[in-house]
């Protein structure tokens, strides 16, 4: 299901819009759909980054995790559960060598 919305654009980001689609061939409203598409992937991902680096930083609970991510969150967990062992394994040689 899709729904029509309205959109004001300047007059000259709309010049620029209408000859992008002609070298193209695709429609105006194609070409929208494909950019807003790919831009509100790439913002949920950026956010989803963000919430992952509030966990790992202790700045959101676990519960407050899962709420945001759903099943995702598990493997963020692990993820982060892994770097801790790790680095603490660096740790202890770091230790062994005196540095």
């Amino acid at each position: 299901m899709t729904t029509q919305i309205n959109v004001k654009l300047e007059e000259q980001l709309l010049r620029e819009v209408d000859a992008l689609t002609k070298v193209l061939h695709i429609s105006r409203s194609e070409w929208l759909r494909n950019k807003i598409a790919y831009a509100v992937k790439e913002e949920a991902l950026h956010l989803r980054e963000a919430i992952v680096m509030e966990y790992a930083r202790g700045h959101i609970t676990e519960e407050e995790l899962e709420e945001l991510l759903g099943a995702d969150a598990e493997d963020v967990e692990y993820i982060l559960r892994k770097v801790q062992e790790g680095k603490g394994r660096v740790d202890e040689m770091l230790k062994k060598c005196n540095i």
